[in-house]
């Protein structure tokens, strides 16, 4: 009996109503996976640097952008208690696709030095037209009316 029921079970679950399997992409992944992907990329990107196809193992959770999925997967890691080793390999990644760094330079903290260069007046010549000399009666004024010029 118990054969019999193993039997039509199988023929059951094999023939009549199989498993349909539905194409499942690294989008439907939760987020500990999501993060636990990106950090087998960081892994590979670290052994193996070609950022080319690191991009292209992180555009496959076809998040909105690369720097975005990789800040999602260090919040995430983060939350979930990553050790500091698989962090600092999220980290190193996430410099690596150009995402953002964990400080924010505020305008205080930057220094500019900048030199104001010394003008030496005498060695600035400005042509100076002298006071006696009259243009609008001269005779070399290329605007002057007649002579066909205008």
């Amino acid at each position: 009996m118990i054969v019999a029921g193993a039997v039509l079970g199988l023929y059951y679950a094999w023939i009549v109503n199989p498993v349909r399997f539905i194409d499942a992409t690294f989008y439907d992944l939760r987020q500990d996976y999501k993060a636990d992907y990106i950090l087998m990329a960081a892994e590979i990107y670290h052994e193996n640097p070609v950022l080319f196809q690191t991009m292209i193992r992180i555009d496959r959770l076809m998040e909105n952008s690369a720097e975005e999925a990789v800040a999602n997967a260090i919040s995430n890691a983060e939350k979930l208690g990553y050790s500091e080793n698989d962090l600092d390999l999220l980290y190193n990644l996430n410099n690596a696709v150009g995402g953002k760094k964990d400080e924010t330079v505020e305008p205080e903290d930057i220094f500019i030095e900048y030199n104001i260069p010394e003008i030496n007046h005498q060695d600035i010549s400005t042509p100076t037209v002298p006071a006696n000399e009259d243009f609008h009666n001269s005779s070399e004024n290329p605007f002057e009316q007649g002579d066909g010029n205008g």
